[in-house]
Protein backbone atom coordinates (compact mmCIF):
# COMPACT_ATOMS: atom_id res chain seq x y z
CA UNK A 1 0.00 0.00 0.00
CA UNK A 2 2.71 2.39 1.02
CA UNK A 3 4.20 1.98 -2.54
CA UNK A 4 1.24 2.49 -3.74
CA UNK A 5 0.29 5.85 -2.19
CA UNK A 6 3.92 7.09 -3.01
CA UNK A 7 4.13 6.64 -6.88
CA UNK A 8 3.85 10.35 -6.58
CA UNK A 9 6.79 13.05 -4.96
CA UNK A 10 4.15 15.85 -4.42
CA UNK A 11 7.34 17.55 -3.10
CA UNK A 12 8.97 17.78 -6.89
CA UNK A 13 5.91 16.74 -8.55
CA UNK A 14 7.46 13.53 -9.89
CA UNK A 15 3.98 11.02 -11.24
CA UNK A 16 5.23 7.57 -11.76
CA UNK A 17 1.68 7.10 -13.70
CA UNK A 18 2.59 9.74 -16.07
CA UNK A 19 0.42 7.39 -18.59
CA UNK A 20 -1.98 4.65 -19.00
CA UNK A 21 0.79 2.12 -19.75
CA UNK A 22 2.97 2.87 -16.38
CA UNK A 23 -0.05 2.18 -14.15
CA UNK A 24 -0.55 -0.95 -16.34
CA UNK A 25 3.69 -1.69 -15.63
CA UNK A 26 3.06 -1.06 -12.19
CA UNK A 27 -0.13 -3.09 -10.98
CA UNK A 28 1.21 -5.97 -13.68
CA UNK A 29 4.18 -5.89 -11.54
CA UNK A 30 2.31 -6.74 -8.19
CA UNK A 31 0.03 -9.14 -10.03
CA UNK A 32 -2.87 -6.58 -9.89
CA UNK A 33 -3.71 -6.68 -13.44
CA UNK A 34 -4.04 -9.76 -15.95
CA UNK A 35 -0.86 -9.22 -18.70
CA UNK A 36 -3.36 -8.75 -21.50
CA UNK A 37 -5.17 -6.22 -19.97
CA UNK A 38 -5.37 -3.03 -20.84
CA UNK A 39 -5.30 0.68 -19.20
CA UNK A 40 -7.23 3.37 -20.33
CA UNK A 41 -6.75 7.05 -19.84
CA UNK A 42 -10.15 7.76 -17.60
CA UNK A 43 -8.98 4.69 -15.48
CA UNK A 44 -5.34 6.13 -14.72
CA UNK A 45 -7.22 9.05 -13.73
CA UNK A 46 -9.35 7.01 -11.51
CA UNK A 47 -6.27 5.23 -10.44
CA UNK A 48 -4.42 8.20 -9.18
CA UNK A 49 -7.32 9.67 -7.74
CA UNK A 50 -7.74 6.81 -5.63
CA UNK A 51 -4.18 6.54 -4.42
CA UNK A 52 -4.79 10.77 -3.45
CA UNK A 53 -8.00 9.36 -1.05
CA UNK A 54 -5.76 6.63 0.41
CA UNK A 55 -3.20 9.06 1.27
CA UNK A 56 -5.42 11.25 2.84
CA UNK A 57 -6.77 7.94 4.79
CA UNK A 58 -3.13 7.23 5.82
CA UNK A 59 -3.12 10.83 6.85
CA UNK A 60 -5.81 10.40 9.51
CA UNK A 61 -3.21 8.35 11.40
CA UNK A 62 -0.96 11.45 11.60
CA UNK A 63 -4.07 13.63 12.85
CA UNK A 64 -5.38 15.19 9.96
CA UNK A 65 -9.43 14.47 9.27
CA UNK A 66 -10.27 12.55 6.53
CA UNK A 67 -12.18 14.79 3.66
CA UNK A 68 -15.35 14.16 2.44
CA UNK A 69 -14.37 13.87 -1.52
CA UNK A 70 -12.02 11.25 -0.35
CA UNK A 71 -14.15 8.81 1.70
CA UNK A 72 -16.94 9.20 -1.03
CA UNK A 73 -14.89 8.19 -3.28
CA UNK A 74 -13.32 5.09 -1.32
CA UNK A 75 -16.86 4.47 -0.54
CA UNK A 76 -17.51 4.28 -4.57
CA UNK A 77 -14.80 2.20 -5.20
CA UNK A 78 -16.02 -0.91 -2.84
CA UNK A 79 -19.71 -0.47 -4.42
CA UNK A 80 -17.86 -0.51 -7.98
CA UNK A 81 -15.92 -3.60 -8.00
CA UNK A 82 -17.89 -4.85 -5.94
CA UNK A 83 -15.87 -5.83 -2.55
CA UNK A 84 -17.11 -8.54 -1.02
CA UNK A 85 -15.60 -10.87 1.60
CA UNK A 86 -13.89 -14.37 0.18
CA UNK A 87 -13.59 -17.46 2.15
CA UNK A 88 -10.22 -19.29 0.80
CA UNK A 89 -10.40 -23.57 1.42
CA UNK A 90 -7.57 -23.15 4.06
CA UNK A 91 -9.65 -20.66 6.59
CA UNK A 92 -8.65 -17.41 5.50
CA UNK A 93 -11.08 -14.87 5.21
CA UNK A 94 -10.14 -11.73 2.63
CA UNK A 95 -11.81 -9.10 0.60
CA UNK A 96 -11.84 -9.31 -3.20
CA UNK A 97 -13.30 -7.38 -6.27
CA UNK A 98 -16.26 -8.90 -8.22
CA UNK A 99 -14.66 -7.23 -11.14
CA UNK A 100 -11.18 -7.43 -13.13
CA UNK A 101 -9.14 -5.34 -14.44
CA UNK A 102 -7.88 -1.69 -13.34
CA UNK A 103 -11.44 -1.71 -10.71
CA UNK A 104 -10.66 -4.86 -9.75
CA UNK A 105 -6.79 -3.99 -9.28
CA UNK A 106 -7.86 -1.02 -7.09
CA UNK A 107 -10.74 -2.85 -5.76
CA UNK A 108 -8.00 -5.85 -4.31
CA UNK A 109 -5.73 -2.95 -2.85
CA UNK A 110 -8.74 -1.73 -0.40
CA UNK A 111 -9.28 -4.83 0.54
CA UNK A 112 -6.07 -5.10 1.82
CA UNK A 113 -6.52 -1.60 3.46
CA UNK A 114 -9.50 -2.70 5.19
CA UNK A 115 -8.11 -5.94 6.23
CA UNK A 116 -4.86 -3.86 7.78
CA UNK A 117 -7.50 -1.58 9.53
CA UNK A 118 -9.09 -4.65 11.21
CA UNK A 119 -5.84 -6.29 12.41
CA UNK A 120 -4.58 -2.75 13.78
CA UNK A 121 -1.69 -2.67 11.06
CA UNK A 122 -3.19 0.33 8.94
CA UNK A 123 -3.20 2.64 12.13
CA UNK A 124 0.64 2.61 11.48
CA UNK A 125 0.41 3.99 7.73
CA UNK A 126 0.73 7.25 7.87
CA UNK A 127 1.72 10.32 5.74
CA UNK A 128 4.12 12.93 6.73
CA UNK A 129 3.32 15.85 9.16
CA UNK A 130 5.26 18.50 6.51
CA UNK A 131 2.15 19.63 4.10
CA UNK A 132 4.30 19.67 0.95
CA UNK A 133 6.03 15.75 1.14
CA UNK A 134 3.04 13.79 2.74
CA UNK A 135 5.59 11.07 1.78
CA UNK A 136 2.99 7.65 3.17
CA UNK A 137 5.77 6.04 5.84
CA UNK A 138 4.83 2.78 8.45
CA UNK A 139 5.29 3.96 11.68
CA UNK A 140 7.80 1.35 13.29
CA UNK A 141 7.90 3.24 16.90
CA UNK A 142 6.76 1.24 19.65
CA UNK A 143 4.37 4.03 20.55
CA UNK A 144 3.23 4.97 17.32
CA UNK A 145 4.38 8.55 17.94
CA UNK A 146 6.62 9.05 13.86
CA UNK A 147 5.57 12.48 12.21
CA UNK A 148 8.19 12.47 9.57
CA UNK A 149 8.76 10.09 6.75
CA UNK A 150 12.32 11.26 7.33
CA UNK A 151 14.06 13.02 10.46
CA UNK A 152 16.86 13.33 8.45
CA UNK A 153 14.92 15.51 5.56
CA UNK A 154 11.74 16.42 6.86
CA UNK A 155 11.87 16.34 10.67
CA UNK A 156 15.35 18.04 10.35
CA UNK A 157 13.82 21.30 8.10
CA UNK A 158 10.82 21.27 10.53
CA UNK A 159 13.38 21.74 13.42
CA UNK A 160 15.15 24.02 11.49
CA UNK A 161 12.25 25.95 11.10
CA UNK A 162 10.75 26.01 14.47
CA UNK A 163 14.40 27.11 15.66
CA UNK A 164 14.84 29.77 13.63
CA UNK A 165 11.63 31.09 14.45
CA UNK A 166 12.12 31.11 17.98
CA UNK A 167 15.35 32.65 18.01
CA UNK A 168 13.97 35.84 15.95
CA UNK A 169 11.56 35.82 18.05
CA UNK A 170 13.83 36.30 21.17
CA UNK A 171 16.05 38.71 18.92
CA UNK A 172 13.53 41.53 18.71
Amino acid sequence: MRAFINTARLEDGAESFDEAGSLAAWLRGRDLLASGASVTEGEREAAIAVREALRDLAGVNAGRPLPDASSRRLDALAAACGLRPRFDPGGTVSLAPEVAGVAGALGRLLGIVVASIGDGRWQRMKTCRNPACRWAFYDATRNRSAVWCDMAACGNRAKARSYYARRTRLDR
